[in-house]
């Protein structure tokens, strides 16, 4: 889990609408982490921002209430007393057609309730007609005794009567009215028959009387014959689903009318991080976790409970060169929504933008040709010595204060404290602050000995944290943060040790003010184009793990 009393970044979404069009829709909410690397070890060197860290993400969702509406009108006139042809209970004896509809009734009543559906959410009302017709009343799934008392009342009331096709419409919106059906609703008519209005003269406007239900209550209506005996041709008359059935057991009877539940069906993760390579270039790193992924150990790393689908704490170690902005995203993937083919995917997105600083702290002693001078009272032109190439004329300096309220909820701004001569005698001559991302260079044995470099190679002050004599600052006042150009990125002297320029690039740039920003692309216009970074940097860079490697070994 998240260790909620370390810094980490979240996001969150609610509300989400997944599967909308099904019968079965929910609402999904996801909230995601990011958690950097961390041994167990104090202090936490290691805030949101490092290449190095740990995701987490939770996934959960809620039914949507949804109100169904089911009408069954049942024909009790006098030829339904005929032989419906078909053995619908299995008794080895064709039932009449009223015994007929009163077993599908019964089994259409009970289908609902094994299909799973939210007694709160079905209410299924009963009418039947013969030349008038009679509401029984409405149920709800819990209310299964009533119904089939309902059921019995109309078979002692049946069959008897002439046929008449329009009452047995009408009667559905005098159900539903009395019900305080919403129209808006999933409305449905299940019209059952032996399929001939009788007499069949005058006329029925069938037509007339399915439209007005249509209209009314939007109302699905299936033209319903029972048994072998039955017709179906005046049915197709009133049936809007693509024509009326002839059923011939109660199973065709719930294919027809009774719809199963579709649950959601969650996919994957994806988490993609977006960032640039080492050329510049924009790269998306992905990863992907289902069912099948698991981690070193061989464990699932997809959690999947009755609430919903998470990621506990995945470590992930981002392809990036460091110094950069990232962008991370989480989607939570599910299939495509059964009430809407072809629609795709449904996804669920939350999003991190994890953005790393590289500067000065006010008070820092930078070295000049004129001697040591405070960072923030350089200003653009003066002359500062630099370690390659001799004393360099400042192209640009800015600075920006970051309040302590902020460095609570984004830790990447924080500041690191080098104790005077934690990298050496001297190194540097007095305690300082830097950026966690503000870059030392090394060039000592280690740094041959690792990296093969004997010029040395720049570690994120981050990087070089030990609980003792480097340490990550937790500031109760404002911090101010200065940031010194060249026209090319420089090893300077600041208090004593060699340190890097600002490295511009244009993903730094989002992080500035408007003023920063314009000032910048005025020197560097190529940062406004497609170049990544304005020049190349002064020393081969660790990334923060390798860094750490390095702070690790006792010079």
């Amino acid at each position: 889990m998240v260790d909620l009393t370390r810094s980490y970044d979240e996001s969150t979404v609610t509300g989400v609408p997944i599967d909308p069009e099904s019968n079965n829709p929910i609402q999904v909410d996801q909230t995601s982490y990011i958690q950097t690397l961390y041994d167990g070890t104090p202090p936490e060197n290691d805030g949101v921002g490092e290449d190095g860290f740990d995701v987490s993400v939770n996934l959960t969702g809620t039914n949507v209430a949804e109100e169904v509406n089911i009408c069954v009108v049942i024909d009790k006139s006098g030829s339904t007393s005929d032989s419906s042809g078909t053995d619908f209970n299995g008794d080895g004896t064709n039932e009449t057609i009223l015994e007929a509809e009163l077993i599908a009734a019964l089994t259409l009543f009970d289908a609902y309730v094994d299909a799973g559906y939210d007694p709160s959410e079905i209410t299924i009302s009963l009418t039947a007609y013969d030349d008038t017709a009679t509401v029984y009343g409405s149920y709800t799934l819990d209310e299964r005794a009533d119904f089939v008392d309902a059921l019995n009342d109309i078979r002692d009331d049946g069959p008897g009567g002439s046929t008449n096709f329009v009452a047995g419409l009408n009667s559905v919106d005098e159900a539903w009215t009395a019900s305080g059906a919403d129209p808006d609703a999933t409305n449905i008519v299940a019209f059952l028959s032996d399929g001939e209005p009788w007499p069949p003269l005058p006329p029925q406007d069938i037509e007339g009387a399915r439209e007005a239900l249509e209209d009314e209550w939007g109302a699905v209506i299936s033209g319903i014959g029972l048994g072998a005996n039955s017709s179906v041709e005046d049915l197709d008359r009133l049936d809007n689903t693509g024509g009326a059935d002839q059923v011939l057991s109660t199973d065709e009877l719930l294919d027809i009318v009774v719809e199963p539940l579709t649950d959601a069906e969650f996919l994957r993760f994806e988490i993609e991080i977006e960032g640039f390579d080492v050329n510049g270039d924009p790269q998306t790193q992905t990863i992907t976790v289902d069912e099948t992924t698991v981690d070193a150990n061989g464990d699932p790393v997809l959690i999947t409970t009755q609430l919903g689908w998470s990621i506990d704490c995945l470590e992930l170690d981002p392809i990036f060169s460091p110094t950069q902005d990232l962008t991370v995203t989480f989607n939570g993937i599910f299939a495509e929504d059964p009430g809407n083919p072809g629609s795709g995917e449904q996804v669920v997105t939350t999003q991190h933008t994890i953005s790393l600083v590289i500067c000065f702290v006010t008070g820092t002693q930078i070295l000049t040709p004129g001697g040591l001078v405070a960072v923030e009272d350089l200003v653009a032109g003066d002359r500062v010595v630099t370690r390659d190439h001799g004393a360099q004329p400042i192209r640009w300096i800015g600075s920006s204060t970051v309040s302590p309220g902020r460095m609570t909820i984004r830790p990447d701004l924080r500041p690191v404290l080098i104790r005077k001569g934690a990298l050496g005698e001297e190194q540097p001559n007095r305690d300082m602050q830097l950026s966690r991302q503000h870059r030392v260079l090394i060039r000592d044995w280690r740094a041959e000995m690792l990296f093969g470099s004997g010029e040395g190679v720049l570690v994120p002050a981050v990087a070089l944290c030990n609980d003792g004599t480097i340490t990550e600052q937790r500031p109760d006042a404002p911090v101010t943060y200065v940031h010194m150009l060249f026209d090319d990125h420089e090893i300077v002297y600041a208090d004593g040790i060699e340190t890097e320029s600002f490295h511009p690039a244009n993903r730094t740039l989002s992080a500035m003010d408007d003023d920063q920003r314009r000032e910048l692309l005025a020197l560097f216009p190529e940062l406004e184009g497609e170049a990544e970074f304005a020049f190349d940097t002064a020393r081969h860079h660790l990334r923060g793990r390798e860094g750490r490697v390095l702070g690790a070994v006792d010079e």
